[in-house]
């Protein structure tokens, strides 16, 4: 006999008395899994909102959470008058932008208290520049293809990664073909696997095959995050005294969690929490692109940026003529990415000529949560605006906001050292 139940009536020690699916029909639990404590927050993640049980109980009551002691008036408004400062280019009053403050508050409250100070984060310092007089100050910035052209790193990538693009690119490729073309990079792969065995996903159980990973998660999903992992390794070093690449990839990780977050409450996006992982991780490789290969000029625009006490895109395109997500559009299509993919890369500030998308809605509003909550940094201090029509096109209510704010805390740190193995803590 069984009964389907909801996720959160699940208790240690069912049994499931049929095979558990995602939305998209991919495989997350067999029948007769012996549900763990692990289970619910699994199948939560992966958009599964009842399950068929043997023998279903009723579920004890919870203990109530211990409350956290209340927190000093003083500290509070401290913590305001901070985070309304950070807002302060955000946009206008709307219901998004104020429940994303609220949510920053008490953050900022709390590393008050932990840090012993009224100034948890303070306006990054401008970097030294060149004098604008100076002749090599002068000179005109490269366009974004010269750019990507006089870097060979950038135009001749490695053969897995071409072969890579191609079984993505490929409607009617089979499980098989990308297993066999990931497996031809052992240490991709190991990566992924890493991926696919940490709180991004949930696993229960080890997941120890690539075969076994594409049967779980999908060929295509899979695939997508191949590529995201590989172009991580491109950009380990950057030059000293622009930013500091572990905090740039936790705010490119946080984001892509944050996105896939967001997918999984908006309608507008069904099943795509790792395309959108994906663009999220890499929102901001052009600025990565801009600090690697042009730090001269990409000090001014930081010094720019933070002298004014604006936002550093415009700075961006004051001194190159063009801004990251530009270039890191361009960039993507040179790679033959998905074309949603680099879209998504390209108009996460803005809509561009085809409105605001499902994919590039959703990233542009990753990228702000993630801004609002400091979790790392590409440079950018001041919370940029936020789009109320790219809010719109969710189809969420604000609430979702805090719903994936609470799933990147918990899971964060870990899928970060995933593409940082070297890195145990990061700032």
């Amino acid at each position: 006999m069984s009964r389907q139940i909801p996720i959160e009536k699940l208790t240690p020690g069912m049994v499931l008395a049929e095979d558990v699916r995602r939305p998209d029909g991919a495989l997350v639990a067999a029948r007769g899994t012996v549900v763990t404590g692990r289970h619910a927050a699994f199948f939560t993640t992966h958009h599964v909102v009842s399950v068929s049980v043997e023998g279903a109980a009723e579920e004890p009551a919870a203990a109530e959470p211990p409350a956290e002691p209340p927190m000093d008036p003083l500290v509070l408004e401290a913590a305001r008058d901070h985070v309304r400062s950070r807002f302060a280019l955000a946009g206008g009053r709307q219901p998004a932008l104020a429940e994303l403050a609220k949510l920053c508050v008490p953050r900022v409250a709390r590393a008050m208290v932990r840090q012993k100070t009224a100034f948890p984060d303070p306006p990054p310092r401008p970097p030294a520049v060149a004098d604008p007089q100076d002749a090599q100050a002068r000179r005109t910035p490269p366009s974004i293809q010269d750019v990507i052209a006089a870097d060979p790193s950038l135009v001749s990538l490695p053969d897995v990664f071409a072969r890579i693009c191609e079984v993505l690119n490929n409607p009617v490729s089979t499980a098989q073909e990308a297993a066999r073309v990931i497996g031809m990079d052992q240490s991709l792969s190991a990566r992924l696997l890493r991926l696919v065995n940490s709180a991004f996903y949930g696993f229960p159980t080890k997941v120890d095959t690539l075969s076994r990973a594409v049967t779980i998660v999908g060929s295509r999903q899979l695939t997508t995050l191949a590529l995201g992992i590989s172009v991580v390794s491109l950009f380990r070093d950057l030059p000293p005294g622009l930013t500091d690449v572990k905090s740039v990839w936790k705010h490119s990780v946080a984001c892509g969690l944050a996105a896939s977050a967001l997918a999984g409450c908006a309608a507008c996006a069904p099943d795509s929490g790792e395309r959108l992982f994906v663009a999220g991780l890499l929102h901001d490789v052009g600025r990565l692109v801009m600090y690697r290969n042009l730090p001269e000029f990409s000090g001014q625009a930081l010094a720019l940026a933070r002298r004014e006490k604006n936002l550093l895109r415009p700075a961006e395109v004051r001194v190159f003529g063009f801004d990251h997500a530009a270039l890191g559009q361009a960039l993507l299509a040179e790679w033959r990415f998905p074309e949603t993919l680099a879209l998504a890369v390209g108009h996460h500030h803005g809509p561009g000529r085809r409105g605001w998308t499902p994919d590039t809605a959703i990233v542009h509003v990753a990228d702000v949560v993630v801004n609002a909550l400091r979790l790392g940094s590409s440079g950018e201090y001041y919370v940029p605006p936020l789009s109320p029509d790219a809010f719109a096109v969710l189809g969420v209510p604000v609430s979702a906001l805090g719903q994936a704010v609470d799933k990147v805390d918990r899971q964060v740190e870990a899928v970060l050292s995933v593409f940082m193995p070297d890195e145990a803590k990061f700032a």
